[in-house]
């Protein structure tokens, strides 16, 4: 390399760097052209889509696991006791939001559409413990106990319903021979006859 190349970097550095600079000082000096934003007292409005923390509506959500089989880094966990009404009952629901990535897969797969995208995207945590969202805030083992306690309640009147229209029918052998004509003996017809 000699010094005519030598010299032709020098030159081209300090003719991008002046490039660089009447940029720099034309976004400085125009007043319209503002590019910083005070962040936390001013900030950019959301676009329409925006892919947000995850938020699920437990009122209408019918715990059929969806979100839980299309997420791909199982971010979402969700524990259900099938209630008396043969219907799932949400025990837990939590996403981790520290292992989403905003893929948008499990809304587009949630049947009764509970689970939402948000415009949030402010969670600055100290411990990732703090980045698990619990949507449901009594304890699993508790709405567990719960439901089973309505089921066998279920299950012990639906006992006692069959026991009393059971009670209520006659039994077969009676019912039978309530049904059969009466057959009188030949030996007491002739007897009222002769008289």
């Amino acid at each position: 390399m000699g010094l005519k190349a030598y010299m032709n970097d020098i030159v081209e550095a300090v003719v991008t760097t002046a490039k660089g600079m009447r940029i720099t000082a034309r976004y400085g000096v125009d007043p319209r052209e503002e590019v910083t934003l005070q962040y936390p007292e001013e900030r950019w409005e959301i676009p329409q889509g925006y892919r947000g923390f995850l938020h699920n509506d437990i009122k209408t959500c019918t715990a059929c696991t969806m979100c839980v089989k299309t997420c791909p880094v199982d971010c979402i966990s969700l524990e259900s006791v099938r209630g008396a009404d043969k219907r799932m009952v949400l025990a837990s629901y939590d996403i981790n939001i520290g292992r989403c990535m905003y893929c948008g897969l499990c809304v587009e797969v949630c049947p009764p559409k509970s689970l939402k995208h948000t415009s949030g995207y402010e969670m600055a945590s100290v411990t990732r413990g703090e980045l698990i969202l619990h949507f449901i805030a009594e304890d699993a083992a508790e709405i567990k106990a719960r439901v089973a306690r309505q089921v066998a309640e279920a299950a012990a009147k639906a006992a006692e319903a069959a026991k009393a229209a059971e009670a209520g029918k006659p039994s077969d052998l009676s019912s039978e021979a309530a049904k059969a004509p009466v057959v009188e003996p030949e030996a007491a017809k002739e007897g009222e006859n002769k008289e």
